[in-house]
């Protein structure tokens, strides 16, 4: 086809009809600027990017309208008010990538670390923690003596009390505490909490029954007076 016979705006005009497709929907799918492709469908080049830019506008609209995209081309580029193509000039990409810093390229690596390390870790910061009874291993429990060693563990965890007295974790997350109990029944409270998260709670019964103590009585035996000094006196002489 001869450009002087041939109109490839009017070709583009009837295609996009055909088609049924809008030039919003073409920039969409092709990803060239709108006001880029109003522009070649008007003739005006004058606005559109220089001859390399073009060029592959055009081959990109021949693939969807089904245009010789070289052929469209060819035509144009006899123009001469097409923009001349400069040393910086690229083939052109797609208008929605674009380059960024380096620096803000490591950003965004050290940001999805530090975001994955906290999900990992967001159940050890935000969880309750959890409390293990070792001693006594029975609820409620009888004890004989008034003095008891409670003993357990705790994870995940920054504190340890007992009825409102705080205990002591080891490293290892053991923990004791001796408690002194009263007659009857004693109800422990154990209660671990995390700083920025949340507390649990276990209760303990214990029944204190003391020991039955065995008490020693002592018998009194009464005095008797010796066998053969009946109705004698103390002297050994004979009543009067």
């Amino acid at each position: 086809m001869e450009h002087e016979e041939f109109s490839f705006e009017k070709l583009f005009t009837e295609r996009l009809k055909q088609k049924s497709i809008t030039i919003k929907k073409l920039s969409e799918v092709t990803g060239i600027s709108r006001s880029y492709i109003e522009n070649i469908a008007s003739g005006n080049y004058r606005e559109i990017p220089s001859a390399p830019y073009l060029r592959g506008y055009l081959m990109r609209l021949g693939k969807i309208l089904d245009i010789d995209g070289e052929e469209w081309w060819e035509a144009i580029s006899k123009e001469s008010t097409l923009k001349k193509s400069g040393a910086k000039d690229t083939l052109p990409k797609n208008r929605f990538t674009q380059k960024y810093p380096t620096k803000f390229i490591w950003m965004g690596i050290v940001g999805v670390i530090v975001l994955i390390f906290f999900i990992m870790q967001f159940a050890r910061i935000s969880g309750k923690p959890t409390i293990t009874l070792a001693f006594p291993s029975e609820n409620p429990y009888t004890a004989s003596s008034a003095e008891i060693s409670i003993q357990g563990t705790i994870t995940n965890a920054d504190s340890l009390s007992i009825n409102g007295d705080s205990v002591s974790i080891e490293p290892n997350g053991s923990w004791q505490k001796d408690v002194l109990l009263q007659d009857g029944f004693n109800t422990l409270s154990i209660s671990g909490k995390k700083f920025l998260g949340g507390e649990s709670q276990i209760v303990e019964q214990i029944i204190y029954e003391p020991s039955p103590q065995t008490t020693s009585s002592t018998k009194i035996i009464p005095e008797t007076a010796p066998t053969g000094t009946s109705g004698a006196n103390s002297s050994g002489s004979l009543p009067l």
